[in-house]
């Protein structure tokens, strides 16, 4: 990504805008710990560095849409030379303006002053964008509702906006230098799983599996921006389990549901491997349905179609298939054993913020991940893939990492001993 990049996306915000207004965007800060410790490594609020390149803490994005034109400023703290020798460079204003593009560089200090000058000096500015997306009312509060509180109390007659609308349609689709990033992403991540399942066989714990994963992100220079999911037996009939010290058997399938990060950009993929390095019949018969599912929702994915839809094209194989296996008898109970949707959008955040139409647009790009969670057979089976919907079709830009039974039957335990499969 280059200071282009990021002023781009600056204007396509300013031209949304409201003329009269201001919008405010952070970097967030570091949360404390126990005691005096705070919690590293740093996470920067992913539209503030996806309108300014900068992934340092306790940073502020003025733009202000004036009727004479658009300003923006960039508030960095002031260079602590304490601070820097404990804990790490500070950013200068040169670098700041470097990265991002903006040429406006200011000290946090002078923050309250500017908002004060076009709120109140010379009045041009009547509401303030901030983002929101809230999903519950007692989440802990974050620096725009922090600062929507104290804003309130100077200026009770402006108008507060939420900016989420117009970061969803900015961010949906992505462009092609944030498709490239996705896709070191995605390659990382499955060069992980290929390394792990190789390292894979009974007896191995969850938590050992998972460290072979970050192992080798580490030693690319990656990291899982999530918590990586391994479970076991019917562990991965849980579907976010975390907990990781069940000590697998023999005919154990085990879940994998991990991702990578490449300049905040991410991917999101899941396979399931037998730890023997053989499906048993049963669960290979149920492998397959989901792999049928997966093949047929991936053909359904389209710009404009609906993630509903895709989700309908899952259950609908679902009910026939589990019915052919004497799992179920009326399509209703499907339920039982699949409980989540088709999947959701990513990029610089896991779960990328939609509509609640959740229809899929060109250039978007989005995890498909059916799965089975046959709990009362001790096993849940989950195929994930991360694709790029384009307008004359879809990449799967996953397809290097294997998902055909025997292809991910060949991937495991090779560094353990069983080579002859």
């Amino acid at each position: 990504m280059d200071r282009d990049f990021f002023t781009r996306n600056r204007q396509a915000f300013e031209e949304a805008m409201t003329p009269d207004s201001i919008a405010v965007f952070f970097s967030g800060s570091f949360h404390r710990d126990t005691c005096d410790q705070l919690i590293h490594p740093f996470s920067v609020d992913r539209n503030f560095f996806y309108f300014t390149g900068v992934a340092e803490n306790d940073i502020a994005l003025l733009i202000h849409k004036s009727r004479n034109g658009t300003a923006e400023f960039l508030f960095i703290p002031p260079v602590d030379e304490h601070y820097e020798k404990w804990q790490a460079k500070m950013l200068r204003p040169s670098e700041a303006r470097d990265i991002s593009g903006v040429e406006n560089i200011l000290y946090t200090y002078e923050f309250d002053r500017e908002i004060g000058l076009r709120m109140y000096t010379d009045m041009s500015a009547r509401s303030l964008y901030l983002y929101s997306a809230m999903a519950e009312l007692n989440e802990p509060d974050t620096p725009s509702g922090a600062f929507a509180n104290r804003f309130r109390r100077s200026y009770p007659s402006a108008a507060i906006l939420n900016s989420l609308d117009i970061m969803i349609a900015l961010r949906r689709s992505k462009q092609p230098e944030e498709v490239e990033m996705i896709q070191s992403a995605v390659d990382l991540a499955g060069g992980a799983m290929a390394h792990m399942a190789s390292l894979m066989s009974p007896g191995i714990y969850e938590y050992q599996i998972k460290a072979h994963y970050q192992h080798y992100l580490n030693m690319h220079g990656s990291a899982p921006r999530f918590r990586s999911i391994v479970a076991a037996g019917k562990n991965a009939t849980i579907l976010h389990y975390n907990k990781g010290d069940y000590q697998t058997k023999e005919g154990d399938l085990v879940l994998v549901d991990a991702g990578a990060t490449v300049g905040w950009y991410l991917s999101d993929l899941t396979r399931t491997f037998p730890v023997s390095g053989r499906f048993t019949d049963r669960q290979r018969a149920f492998y397959d349905i989901v792999l049928d599912a997966e093949y047929e929702a991936i053909g359904k994915m389209a710009a404009g179609v609906s993630e509903y839809e895709v989700n309908a094209v899952i259950k609908s194989h679902y009910a026939k298939a589990l019915k052919a296996m004497g799992k179920i008898q009326d399509d209703s109970e499907v339920e039982r054993y699949y409980y989540h949707g088709s999947g959701h959008p990513i990029g610089l955040d896991l779960h990328e913020c939609r509509t609640s139409d959740r229809m899929l647009f060109e250039n978007s790009v989005y995890t498909i991940e059916p799965g089975l969670y046959i709990g009362d057979e001790g096993f849940g089976i989950r195929i994930e893939d991360n694709v790029l919907v384009g307008k004359n079709g879809v990449k799967v830009l996953s397809a290097a990492l294997p998902k055909k039974p025997d292809e991910v039957e060949r991937m495991v335990g090779t560094m353990a001993g069983r080579t002859s499969h």
